[in-house]
Formats: structure tokens, C-alpha cells, sequence
């Protein structure tokens, strides 16, 4: 038995929870389809039938659960407990089931997809709840799938069984016309969406200021306010450099690792580049590896550079200057009007006469993008600017709302990690760059957050 002999699951939370610590969301394989999965399946989703699918994707059905915490007699017993070593007295072990399950109900996200090829058959089938996958699958014929021996089905036939009645609750409550008020009422706040003003959280907690400029110093943040509020951040009002080289590059790299603090002696140039930037330099100077392998260039050869420039494979992260992940690497890009006039000339947007005009006053630039990063973006903005290079930095007016707290910052559910979340939020909070988790015992700023309206659930 995949269970252990006897045991007998409740709709209570506890079992429920059980059941989920048998799946590992941070797996996306899918497995093959079998008989039993897809009834497990199926009798999930026809209970679903009323409900219209979610607006950004037409193949998902989502709704909330309420399932009760039961008492505590359902809870792991005294005896278990004190045998694992958590709790040594009857006292303790109330507690700790209060602390696991303070409210009467706990929350659960239902998610079912069903998916079909363009021949309507269908492609894949999945459930998850509370952000665990349960059912992962696929009806292709494929020869390997990454879990396969190893996925609970005995774990997703049992807990899709168990939620039935909690799943059909939540749709009668729809039906009667009362289930969007009571999400929007009763949904506890470690599941919902929010924004707060920025200046609000600094009025609470003045530490985050220190935090938001990131170890910037007054006088660099009013430098950068005065730069940006003088409109000098733009394209067509800095200058180009006609005759550029590897070296013009290099040489700027160090300029900004000097403004953060990096040791740049005993380096040449080249090597100074390869030891603090990301390294992926796409054959640049010689010292790739792979994809990035490549004989280099000559260094002070603006015609050289051309070529690279725009010959490029595009595999490497040439202008990551300080790496990070995903969002927290810091670029100089080097950009050319060509790329522009290249497609304004292409789509028609410009004639053949325009463009030889605009092209003839067209050269190399610098942008600087990192606005995870703002010590190091900042700081390289404000030393390549003083030393009289044509640059701007992206996203500008983003970061001088998060330095003046003019902006919002963007609360997130415990389940969301804090980036890329930038969809979640609507236009008129505009663009909302910093997320966060909070927590209502912890958190003194708490009741003056503004939470967003979920999404209804609305019936076909």
C-alpha cells in the first residue's frame, strides 16, 4: 500500500495537507496518462462545468475551497507528536495545532486545466491545489517522462476524491449568487493582492528608505534627480561616437567599476571585463568558452568592433557588466541607431532619403539597465555621464519615484516569490517595481494597505 494500512482520510485540513507533502510542485515534468488519473480528473472537472474559464486562458478553471480545520482530536495525536520529539506537554501540543490552524477553514486554490490539439483531441490534463500540482498529464505518446516510477497517484487519486465536497460547495455557493462575496470577504490576506505607498511603509518603517537606495548615497540620489529632471536621459539629446572600439567599451566598464567600488588593479583592460562581468562575451575577446568561443578582436580597431557588433550570435550576455540572476544583473548595453533606422527603413516608416540623413549623424551610445540593482545601475549612470560619455539608464523615472516614495510597492501572495510580478497589478498604480510578503502580527503599516479585488468567478 502506498498509505499506511488503516489509515482513513477526513475533509479536514490536516489530512489535506498530508496528502499535498507528497507532491513537489517544483517538478514540471507530466506524467502518462492511465485510467485512473483521468477519472480522479474528470470528476473534478465535471463539477466545474458551471464555471466559465479564467479570462487570460480559456483551457483553466480556478475556484477556492474552504475546508474545515476539523478538532483536534483530528489532529496528529498527542502521542505521535511527543514521540517525533516537537512537544513535550499536552499545553504545547494545542498550541501547536492553534498556531497550524488558527482559523475555523483553511484556503485552498482549485486549478483544472484540460488542454486539446488542434484536432480537438485532448493533449494534457492537471489539477492543482494550494499551488501544489496533482495531477500532471499528458496523453502524448512520448518515450520518457522525468517522474515516472516515482508519481504519488495513489496520493492525487485519493486527495481529488477527498476534495469533492468542498469543490461542489463552492460551486452551489456561486450558483446561489453569495461565493465572490464571500472570497472577497473571508479570503485571508496571505492569498491576496496589494499595493501600499511607499512613503506610507517609510512613515512605519524608516529602515526601508535605507533599503530602497541601496547603499546610494543623498548627494548621488539628488545628482541623479537633477540629471533625470533636466531631460538629458534621452537618445536624441545626448551625443554618438562615430569611430568606436573594444577598448571605448572596456574603458567604460572600468569607469563604472571604479564608482562601485572595485579593485581594478592589475588588470588590463580586456581582463578587467572578463573578471567582473558575466563572461559570456560571444567570441569578444578571445577568452570564451563554447558559444562564446571566438579569436577576438583587435581591440582598437573601430572596424573591428563593427563587425562583431553587428555580426553577433546572440547566445552570449556580452553587456551583462554585473552579473545576477534573471532580474538582478546590471547591463551596459552598447546601442547603434542602425538597429533603428535599419526597421523604420524596412516597415516603411522612413525613406531611403530620411534614413542616409538620420544615418549620417548615427553612431554608438551607451543604456544602462538594472533597476533590481540601483547602487551599481545608478552608479555607473552618474560616472560615465561625468566623464562625458553619451549614455542613458532605462526605466529612469521608475527609480526616482522609488528614491522620492512616490511610487507604490506591490504585495504579493506567501505563495508568489517577489519578482516578476509585475502583471498582477493594474495600470493606473503604475509601474510597480519592488514586491513584497507581509504579515499582519509583524507588519505595523498592515491596515493601510490598499488590497485588490480578486477575480470573480463568474458562471457560463
Amino acid at each position: 500500500m502506498f498509505f499506511e494500512d488503516g489509515k482513513q482520510y477526513k475533509l479536514i485540513a490536516p489530512d489535506v495537507d498530508e496528502l499535498l507533502r507528497y507532491f513537489d510542485h517544483r517538478s514540471l515534468d507530466s506524467t502518462p496518462s492511465n485510467p485512473r488519473l483521468l477519472a480522479a480528473f474528470t470528476s473534478i472537472f465535471d463539477i466545474l462545468t458551471p464555471l466559465t474559464p479564467l479570462k487570460k486562458n480559456d483551457e483553466v478553471k480556478a475556484i477556492w475551497i474552504r475546508i474545515p480545520r476539523g478538532t483536534i482530536e483530528d489532529y496528529s495525536s498527542f502521542e505521535e507528536m511527543k514521540e517525533w520529539e516537537e512537544v513535550e506537554t499536552y499545553e504545547e501540543y494545542e498550541n501547536r495545532w492553534k498556531e497550524d490552524y488558527p482559523e475555523e477553514y483553511s484556503w485552498y486554490e482549485l486549478v483544472a486545466v484540460k488542454s486539446f490539439d488542434r484536432d480537438n483531441s485532448l493533449r494534457y490534463y492537471g489539477v492543482s491545489l494550494g499551488n501544489e500540482r496533482v495531477i500532471s498529464v499528458s496523453t502524448e505518446d512520448r518515450s520518457f517522462f522525468g517522474n515516472e516510477g516515482y508519481y504519488p497517484e495513489e496520493a492525487a487519486v485519493m486527495l481529488c476524491s477527498l476534495i469533492l465536497p468542498a469543490v461542489q460547495a463552492s460551486i452551489s455557493l456561486l450558483q446561489a449568487g453569495t461565493y465572490n462575496a464571500l472570497v472577497e470577504k473571508e479570503l485571508p490576506y496571505q492569498f491576496r493582492t496589494g499595493v501600499i505607498k511607499r512613503k506610507v511603509l517609510w512613515e512605519y518603517a524608516p529602515e526601508a528608505k535605507e533599503s530602497a537606495y541601496d547603499g546610494l548615497s543623498e548627494d548621488s540620489i539628488q545628482e541623479f534627480k537633477k540629471l533625470i529632471v533636466s531631460g538629458i536621459n534621452d537618445e536624441e539629446k545626448i551625443g554618438r561616437i562615430k569611430d568606436f572600439t573594444a577598448n571605448d567599451f572596456f574603458r567604460a566598464c572600468k569607469i563604472g567599476y571604479e564608482a562601485i567600488g572595485k579593485d581594478c588593479s592589475g588588470f588590463s583592460l580586456p581582463d578587467l571585463y572578463m573578471h567582473y562581468a558575466d563572461g559570456r562575451d560571444e567570441g569578444l575577446t578571445g577568452q570564451g568558452h563554447g558559444l562564446n568561443a571566438g579569436p577576438g578582436i583587435d581591440f582598437d580597431s573601430p572596424s573591428d568592433w563593427d563587425e562583431w557588433y553587428f555580426s553577433k550570435r546572440g547566445g552570449g550576455h556580452p553587456w551583462e557588466v554585473v552579473p545576477g540572476g534573471n532580474s538582478t544583473h546590471v547591463e551596459l548595453y552598447v546601442r547603434n541607431d542602425r538597429h533603428d533606422l535599419d526597421w523604420l527603413l524596412r516597415t516603411g516608416k522612413i525613406n531611403k532619403e530620411d534614413y542616409n540623413r538620420r544615418m549620417e549623424k548615427a553612431g554608438y551610445y551607451f543604456a544602462v539597465a538594472g533597476i533590481k540593482r540601483q547602487f551599481e545601475a545608478v552608479s555607473f549612470y552618474l560616472a560615465l555621464s561625468s566623464a562625458g560619455l553619451p549614455v542613458i539608464i532605462r526605466e529612469a523615472e521608475e527609480l526616482l519615484a522609488r528614491f522620492e516614495a512616490t511610487d507604490y510597492i506591490g504585495i504579493v501572495p506567501h505563495h508568489f516569490p517577489t519578482r516578476y510580478c509585475e502583471s498582477l497589478f493594474p495600470e493606473k498604480y503604475g509601474t510597480i517595481i519592488d514586491f513584497i510578503h507581509v504579515y499582519k502580527n509583524e507588519d505595523a503599516w498592515f491596515e493601510k494597505i490598499e488590497w485588490l479585488p480578486e477575480e470573480e468567478a463568474v458562471l457560463n
